[in-house]
């Protein structure tokens, strides 16, 4: 976490792995909402991994709060549903 600004530092191509130390896959995408991960050789596929998730960031490999099981059974497969109107401020990256 950046202690200026209180964020995580996650970055595209940092590996994410679960609290029981599986490889879940790699990040493609973040934001203050949540990490895209993408996994899989061939047949690529994304998880949409909510921040809360995360324990720490850090030398290239993020840390989540879950095991591999919970996170892959946790509908994270699913794309999240952004908010949206006039009142909410557009994400910076």
């Amino acid at each position: 976490m950046d202690p200026t600004t209180g964020q995580l530092q996650c970055r595209a191509g940092d590996e994410v792995m679960s609290v029981d130390d599986h490889k879940l896959g790699k990040i493609v995408d973040a934001d203050p909402h949540f990490l895209t991960v993408e996994h899989g050789l061939l047949s690529k596929s994304r998880y949409f991994v909510p921040t809360s998730a995360v324990n720490a960031c850090s030398d290239g490999k993020v840390y989540l709060n879950v095991s591999k099981d919970q996170a892959t059974h946790a509908g994270w497969d699913t794309p999240p549903s952004m908010p949206t109107g006039a009142e909410n401020a557009p994400l910076s990256h």
